[in-house]
């Protein structure tokens, strides 16, 4: 059975060439969650809730958490949940606005913190960085991995409001290194890949610690798997 191919379409910088990170672009990473004049206790509610539901929906799926699970857990009643959310959908959008807006903005601020740096300091930071938020979000690629077994509409939900955004920026960032011959001549789409699959191995803490005696959230471990990464997809220094 072939794969139906849903063909999202990229969106690409204004500027006419890939000479140089257009930043004004950098501005579709930047998301904001507006709690449209919640008072003080209902914001700490809705908090809380989208918290548990998180970690909940991360772990295991949207088809096996229940607003149920949710409240118990939260230790609130379903009718609060129903207030702010409207439905479990409306919930799950809440969590993964959560933990996707958290690393969009967290990427779109150390890009900006790198305008100035010379390309390949530009590059090596970006990657370091990505691996570093790999690190901090290790049930991000693991979430899509399960997730991304069937198209349904929620992943298709998710990849236009989030995955979208994050994969127009990184290739472009990507394009602008190779145009300055500090990437690798490689498919842009599969160096994403490529450097954000690097992540999944910080899900993989226990095998590692048992194969190999180390520990998957030790910055060393995390700067060799990043240095990795650098040598995999940057170009040697002349």
């Amino acid at each position: 059975m072939s794969r139906k191919v849903y063909g999202l379409k990229r969106v690409s910088p204004v500027g006419p060439s890939n000479d140089a990170v257009d930043f004004d672009f950098i501005s579709i990473l930047d998301f904001a969650i507006q709690f449209k004049g919640l008072q003080k206790r209902s914001q700490e509610s809705r908090t809380r809730i989208v918290t548990v539901a998180r970690e909940a929906f991360m772990a295991r799926g949207y088809s096996e958490v229940s607003t149920h699970d949710i409240s118990a857990e939260a230790g609130v009643t379903q009718g609060l949940i129903t207030y702010h959310f409207k439905s479990k959908q409306g919930l799950w959008q809440a969590a993964m606005d959560r933990v996707f807006g958290e690393f969009r903005n967290n990427l779109a601020s150390r890009i900006r913190s790198l305008r100035g740096a010379d390309e390949r300091t530009f590059m090596t930071e970006i990657v370091r960085h990505l691996i570093n938020l790999e690190r901090q979000y290790p049930f991000i690629m693991r979430f899509m991995v399960v997730s991304a077994k069937e198209a349904d509409s929620h992943l298709i939900w998710l990849i236009k409001r989030h995955i979208q955004p994050i994969y127009d920026v990184l290739t472009h960032l990507f394009e602008v290194a190779q145009h300055h011959g500090i990437m690798r001549q490689l498919p842009v789409t599969n160096a994403y890949y490529v450097l954000l699959a690097a992540g999944t191995v910080f899900s993989l803490g226990d095998e590692i610690s048992i194969v190999a005696g180390q520990d998957t959230n030790s910055d060393s471990f995390s700067d060799a798997q990043a240095e990795c990464l650098i040598t995999m997809l940057l170009t040697d220094p002349t």
